[in-house]
């Protein structure tokens, strides 16, 4: 496996909650949720789509998508889909897969090309997903439920009472009040769900060896400072370095 010059290509992923640009010089991300998100982004094309030799876009969100789109076709930038490239690839097996996003694939690409199997690859965003990596470069499938924001998020919206909390570590695993009981039991219910996951894998697919865990998205930091017992890596790109490495792996 050889690698070409990765600064000629510049990465997007397009997620539900932000959108994030790579190449080898700039780094960029923005949040929907902020209302200038649009202009942001139009300002970064401006500059880094006439310098690509290739661009590549990752999406699970056509809202944004369209948006990216609109402005490729102000700028004249022309794109590829990550879909095409990753039908073509085989830097990992995914035949023992089915339905598995783009987004996940690429994380499992990133993850592989730096580190040895086996390997859980752990996104913590909207959604959390947990996917696993066997030997030589099989993926063999993982687990979706919802992040630290969809979980709060959840509570407040179905219930007359619970309010909406900030996503921050709580004081205490046993809280003392309403909100702090709420962090605890988000938190808790995301870094106990992993490590079952890691857990009953480890024992089923991999014979009692933990794989490695490399941990990306946006909540990476705080739930990998709290995850004890596993050998845990945090990239907050690694989807965006799959995109890269699946372009540039000859």
């Amino acid at each position: 496996m050889t690698w070409t010059n990765k600064s000629n290509v510049l990465a997007i992923d397009i997620g539900n909650s932000r959108v994030k640009l790579l190449d080898n010089s700039f780094y960029f991300a923005y949040d929907l949720s902020n209302p200038t998100w649009r202009d942001d982004l139009k300002q970064a094309i401006s500059r880094l789509g006439g310098l690509a030799q290739r661009v590549v876009v990752s999406s699970v969100n056509k809202v944004a998508q369209d948006a990216l789109l609109e402005i490729f076709e102000e700028f004249n930038v022309s794109y590829e889909d990550v879909e095409t490239l990753l039908r073509k690839s085989s830097i990992v097996d995914f035949k023992k897969v089915e339905g598995m996003g783009n987004d996940r694939k690429l994380g499992l690409i990133g993850a592989y090309c730096e580190y040895p199997t086996p390997l859980a690859v752990v996104d913590c965003g909207t959604a959390v997903t947990v996917n696993f990596l066997a030997m030589p470069n099989i993926a063999i499938g993982g687990a979706i439920f919802p992040g630290l924001l969809t979980q709060a998020k959840s509570l407040h919206q179905f219930t007359s009472l619970l309010p909406l909390v900030d996503i921050e570590l709580p004081k205490s695993f046993c809280g003392g009040n309403t909100d702090d009981a709420i962090k605890a039991g988000i938190f808790a219910s995301v870094i106990g769900g992993i490590k079952e996951l890691i857990s009953r894998n480890s024992t089923n697919r991999f014979n009692r060896v933990k794989p490695k865990v490399i941990i990306t998205g946006g909540y990476a930091p705080l739930i990998a400072n709290n995850i004890s017992g596993l050998d845990v890596a945090v990239d907050a790109n690694l989807v965006l370095k799959g995109i890269q490495k699946l372009v540039s792996c000859k």
